[in-house]
């Protein structure tokens, strides 16, 4: 993965689409499109590797229907020891842009005929990355006590045999059976 300092997006704006033409014409019309877009990002908290796929644009009576489906990597971080990752997300695209706008719905192709598609395209890529993410299928998570990375090596800290929280159930268990010499 590169540094934030050598990183360049594509602006979101690629992701406005001038349907002008598609709302002129009768229901039932559609055109097919083809996303390959390279890094974009969508917001301060998401950022797309790259966004590749297809979509199919409808106009019918309300407005213009989106379908398709795209891949992408969404940068997260892992959920063991925190550092950046890109997560495979494959997202499956079905909303109404309706048409004139209104209030009363969430997506909306603007008066001047233009169709957003980075809210719709924000949302569904949240939705899309697992609760749990991982570096590695092994990664060795952070040190409780000092944080090291434990995927670099382990850290110098004693660790105990027993989590102090729990050290009042091992007292309540020496207690409820006898003593025995080795104790």
């Amino acid at each position: 993965m590169s540094t934030s300092s050598d990183q360049h997006y594509v602006n979101r704006r690629v992701l406005k689409i001038n349907v002008g033409f598609l709302l002129a014409e009768g229901v039932g019309y559609f055109r097919d499109m083809v996303i390959e877009l390279p890094r974009v990002q969508l917001d301060d908290d998401l950022t797309l590797d790259f966004l590749r796929g297809n979509l199919r644009l409808s106009r019918n009576s309300r407005g213009v229907l989106v379908q398709g489906q795209l891949e992408t990597h969404v940068l997260s971080e892992c959920t063991r020891c925190l550092r950046p990752i890109f997560v495979p997300v494959f997202l499956e695209i079905e909303e109404l842009f309706a048409f004139p706008p209104s209030a009363l719905v969430a997506f909306s192709v603007a008066e001047t005929g233009i169709l957003d598609l980075a809210p719709l395209i924000r949302e569904e890529a949240i939705l899309g990355v697992p609760m749990v993410a991982l570096c590695r299928p092994d990664c060795a998570g952070l040190c409780p006590q000092c944080g090291h990375d434990l995927n670099e090596g382990p850290c110098e800290c004693v660790q105990e045999q027993i989590d102090p929280r729990l050290e009042i159930l091992r007292a309540h268990l020496r207690s409820a059976r006898p003593q025995t010499n080795d104790e």
